[in-house]
């Protein structure tokens, strides 16, 4: 079967969104489909062969990639654009551009690729008005992939809050996304749960992310912590959908600990593998001073995946009671085989955790009980191999398990069509 995925968050923009789309086009092409990924790119358009085969068309925005003067000053006046025109009711978007280019260019696409089914993986929403026209226009079979909630605990609260005419599209476009599709898919079951009530959708399903564990192969070497210490490694950014996660009461509740522990004071590390603002280093300076924090900056995923291995202690913090809330990175982490601090609550985050049995769960906001079960963490040592972790359900979580999921799907939708 050909298949359309269009996701704008392909290599080589690098974060988590991106490994959703490359596991599909991977695994959906180990199935028998001839897969073709719809993506951007920020020079001129190409294709790049082999399956799945890459289309990349032209975002003139530079909305990812703002290196030297003269793509900074284009990319502020397009950003002030979009300002301006929400700001007088007229819905724009920084993606916007790229969505008109590939329309242009649709005809072309649709004639190269002839598609039996078309994925439109979300954020941006742009991916979803791209799968709709060519569908409506085609008459090819939509699944509707949503990464994250639209107007479900949407991403995008602050600006849907301060543009009205944000809101009335978003709303607009998820409806016609769920109304128009021949299914739905969600990373979450909360988002499918929504989906599945509120429009009563025939084909609804959860897939889920998931851990690929050929990405372990060929990891680099060398990754070693001072056994005397017990090391606790954070992969990846503190905000970046959720740019409201907080995580200084994680490190309020490390001073506490050290503060009523002087014993500790020698033994913690804090290892944080990644990207962090300025702002964000300021605030734990103390710790990075004292040595209970080491940074370790953005290395690749390879070694971010050895650092995970080579850790005592794996730490995600989530934004409590937002349902549908998870990490990319758990799935890593439950294959890292090491157990996991999750500062979450009532998220599906701490659903995961207490399903696979492969970690504790404290609400990211209390400082004295996230100090109190850290200390136990780290001195009861029979508290700390006290997991037992369920190696049949962690394996619901790897992307063959996911990808069978969404292969049966397909065949459903296009039986259907």
């Amino acid at each position: 079967m050909k298949l359309l995925i269009i996701a704008y968050y392909y290599p080589p923009i690098s974060t988590g969104g991106t490994i959703r789309p490359v596991k599909m086009g991977k695994y959906l092409a180990r199935f028998g489909h001839d897969v073709t990924i719809l993506t951007h790119t920020y020079g001129k358009n190409k294709t790049e062969p082999g399956n799945p085969r890459i289309i990349r068309i032209r975002d003139t925005s530079y909305n990812k990639e703002r290196t030297g003067i003269r793509k900074k000053i284009q990319w502020l006046v397009l950003r002030l654009f979009t300002e301006v025109l929400n700001k007088l009711g007229i819905y724009h978007s920084i993606y916007t551009w790229w969505k008109r280019k590939v329309l242009k260019n649709s005809d072309a696409i649709i004639k190269q690729v002839k598609p039996d089914v078309i994925i439109a993986t979300y954020p941006p929403v742009e991916t979803l008005e791209i799968g709709l026209y060519l569908s409506k226009k085609c008459n090819i079979s939509l699944i509707s992939d949503f990464r994250d909630g639209l107007m479900f605990e949407p991403i995008e609260t602050r600006r849907m809050r301060q543009y009205r005419c944000i809101r009335e599209k978003y709303a607009e476009i998820e409806k016609e996304a769920a109304s128009y599709s021949a299914a739905v898919t969600s990373i979450a079951q909360p988002i499918t749960d929504y989906y599945r009530e509120t429009y009563h959708l025939p084909y609804v399903d959860v897939i889920s992310n998931a851990f690929d564990p050929e990405d372990l192969e060929g990891l680099p070497e060398g990754i070693r912590f001072d056994s005397s210490d017990f090391n606790i490694v954070f992969t990846g950014r503190f905000a970046l959908s959720d740019k409201y996660n907080r995580v200084d009461f994680f490190f309020a509740a490390v001073r506490l600990l050290i503060e009523k522990e002087k014993d500790l004071v020698k033994k913690i590390k804090i290892h944080l593998v990644g990207e962090y603002r300025k702002g964000e280093l300021l605030e734990v300076k103390d710790l990075i001073d004292k040595g209970f924090i080491v940074l370790h900056g953005f290395v690749e995923r390879k070694k971010s995946l050895a650092f995970q291995r080579a850790g005592d202690l794996l730490l995600i913090i989530t934004l409590p009671d937002r349902r549908s809330s998870t990490s990319a990175k758990i799935f890593e982490y439950l294959y890292a085989g090491k157990p996991i601090l999750a500062l979450t609550h009532k998220t599906v985050l701490e659903d995961i955790i207490n399903e696979t049995k492969t970690g504790w769960v404290v609400h990211p906001q209390q400082v004295e009980a996230i100090a109190d079960l850290l200390r136990k963490i780290v001195t009861d040592r029979n508290f700390y191999n006290s997991l037992e972790a369920d190696h049949e359900k962690i394996e619901q979580y790897s992307v063959k398990t996911q990808m069978e999921k969404l292969d049966g799907l397909i065949n459903s939708v296009s039986s259907v069509a």
